[in-house]
């Protein structure tokens, strides 16, 4: 992973095909949350699926959870799609009591949660190799 340093934040950054995946560190406040919109938003990774992996997060203020939904909202309009990955359990147990878990995907690694957006990304209806009957 690449790191950015943003108004003092540290943030390590890849950038994949479609996805690109974002794990900061520290603390989640309104610097950091303008931190993370700041690298997000940049042409580099504008154009993509969003993973942000918060595994290495201490905490989330009010800025951070705002930012997070502000992102969701943001990316949905765009036809992108926003999971969250690697949660603490403090940090998860407040997505729940927030009731966040019911429009934001949560995957357990990284991994789960390119699998989760590749899947979601595919077109539904028939299967890969079948032919559609007339």
């Amino acid at each position: 992973m690449r790191r950015a340093r943003i108004a003092g934040c540290r943030i390590d950054y890849n950038i994949t095909d479609g996805c690109a995946i974002v794990r900061p560190e520290g603390a989640c406040d309104a610097r950091s949350a303008e931190a993370l919109a700041s690298l997000v938003n940049s042409p580099v990774i504008r154009s993509k699926h969003l993973v942000l992996d918060l595994s290495r997060v201490e905490y989330i203020e009010t800025p951070g959870y705002r930012w997070i939904l502000k992102q969701l909202k943001q990316l949905e309009l765009d036809g992108r799609k926003l999971v969250v990955a690697g949660l603490p359990p403090s940090i998860e147990r407040i997505f729940r009591l927030l009731r966040l878990h019911e429009s934001i995907p949560i995957a357990q690694d990284i991994r789960g949660a390119v699998e989760l957006i590749e899947s979601e990304s595919r077109p539904q209806g028939n299967p890969v190799g079948t032919a559609e009957r007339q």
